[in-house]
């Protein structure tokens, strides 16, 4: 059974959306708050870029960068790769692979409406597993 992105593997999010300007302390407090490891930046409701974990420690923290001084448009990956929603859960695994990514954002036009994590991946496949030995 193919599994779509929305709603098969994201089915209820909490999307966080910030602008370019916000800064990196306010990201990185947003999610520590939220405990998710990345954020979607957008610009007038268009997706522009991702910041990640990845990004906070590579970019800010290691090079001893002010985060109240800098913006997340300095730092973020733009024009992130996507999916959109009925994208099959297998594309997603194979590009996140591929590309070693941990988040993908989701997509319907320029418009963000999810993010898939290895970790959401990674509970599908757990679930088709035991759901195989159960049968």
């Amino acid at each position: 059974m193919k599994r779509k992105l929305v709603p098969d593997v994201v089915k209820s999010q909490e999307l966080i959306l910030v602008p370019e300007d916000t800064s990196v302390l306010t990201v990185s407090k947003l999610m520590a708050e939220k405990n998710i490891g990345a954020v979607l930046v957008v610009n007038h409701g268009a997706l522009v870029g991702i910041v990640t974990e990845r990004d906070l420690n590579n970019k800010v923290l290691s090079r001893e960068i002010d985060p109240f001084a800098t913006e997340v448009s300095e730092i973020m990956t733009r024009d992130p790769d996507t999916l959109p929603p009925d994208a099959d859960a297998t594309e997603a695994l194979a590009l996140m692979h591929s590309k070693h990514y941990r988040h993908l954002p989701i997509t319907q036009g320029k418009r963000a409406v999810g993010i898939v994590s290895v970790r959401d991946l990674f509970k599908l496949a757990y679930e088709h597993i035991t759901e195989e030995a159960a049968a």
